[in-house]
């Protein structure tokens, strides 16, 4: 096949395969800039839905603990009626509200609070305070 006229000059036939390839060329690199971004992109939004999960577990743990340490203060301190404070059933509550129940150690927390609640004298509370600990 000779040469094409266009347009009052002459052009070889395989010419218009220049421009198609250039677009092509182009089209090839966007869609792979673009898959690129948005794999990125997909990453990014899993790493940072990662680290406020971790985040709120955190804040979580610190907020039992707090709970856990001011049953405990309520429980040891000498010459107080525990079982007439609302704080110290505040905070046993708040230990059971922040327990996962399907926890292995939640039944052997639940008896530690509950032996806390029907201790009378200060060698009751004291004798529950190392199972407490430990479980805690």
């Amino acid at each position: 096949m000779g040469p094409m006229k266009f347009g009052g000059g002459t052009m070889e036939a395989w010419t218009w395969a220049v421009p198609l390839g250039a677009a092509t060329i182009a089209f090839v690199g966007a869609a792979i800039t673009i898959g690129l971004q948005t794999r990125n992109f997909n990453r990014q939004l899993k790493s940072s839905h990662a680290i406020k999960i971790s985040e709120m577990r955190q804040a979580w743990i610190n907020d039992l603990r707090v709970a856990m340490s001011k049953f405990q203060s309520y429980r040891v301190t000498p010459n107080l009626n525990h079982s007439s404070e609302r704080e110290f059933y505040e905070a046993g509550t708040q230990i059971e509200l922040f327990m996962n129940p399907e926890d292995v150690d939640f039944p052997e927390l639940q008896n530690c609070l509950y032996a806390f609640l029907s201790a009378s004298s200060a060698e009751d509370k004291y004798s529950a305070n190392s199972g407490y600990e430990a479980v805690c």
